[in-house]
C-alpha cells in the first residue's frame, strides 16, 4: 500500500457510518488493480474486489455498459460498492444500481460517491434521485 493509503483507509472507514447504504465508484477507466481507491475499497469489502479481478479472463472483452457490484456487511447491515465506468451516458447503469439498492433503502439514504471521472456526477445524481443523499468521497492521489 502506498504511504498515504493508511490515512485514506482511515478516512474511508470513517465515512462508512451506519447510515450509509453504499458507494458509487465512478471512473473513466475499467476496474483494474491500478485504480485510485482500490486498496481502500478492497479492504472494506473483505478482499472481494481483488478476488474478482484476479478471476477475470484477461482476453475476454468486458461490457462497457454495466457495473461491477460488491456487497459486504457494515454495522450488521448490507452495504454495496458499485464501480461504474463513465462511458458518457451511464444513466441506465445508474438506474439499474438504484433499483437494486432501493429495497435496502428504507431507513438508510446516504450513498457515497467516489468520482474520478471527467464528469461531475454528484449534481446529476442529486437531481435525478432526490430520495437519496449523495456525499462526495475524496482520496489523495499522492503515492499512486
Amino acid at each position: 500500500m502506498p504511504v498515504n493509503s493508511s490515512s485514506n483507509l482511515k478516512s474511508v472507514i470513517d465515512l462508512f457510518t451506519p447510515d450509509v447504504l453504499g458507494a458509487f465508484w465512478i471512473t473513466d477507466e475499467e476496474l483494474t488493480t491500478n485504480l485510485l481507491g482500490l486498496d481502500e475499497f478492497n479492504y472494506l469489502f473483505d478482499g472481494l474486489i481483488s478476488q474478482y479481478l484476479y478471476a477475470q479472463d484477461p482476453d475476454k472483452k468486458r461490457e462497457s455498459n454495466r457495473a461491477d457490484v460488491f456487497f459486504t456487511q457494515n454495522f450488521g447491515k448490507k452495504i454495496f460498492l458499485s464501480h461504474i465506468k463513465n462511458t458518457g451516458n451511464i444513466a441506465n447503469v445508474i438506474d439499474e444500481q438504484i433499483a437494486i439498492v432501493q429495497e435496502s433503502a428504507s431507513e438508510r439514504k446516504k450513498i457515497l460517491v467516489f468520482n474520478t471521472s471527467s464528469k461531475d456526477w454528484i449534481s446529476e445524481l442529486k437531481k435525478n434521485y432526490p430520495k437519496f443523499e449523495f456525499m462526495p468521497l475524496e482520496l489523495s492521489k499522492i503515492g499512486k
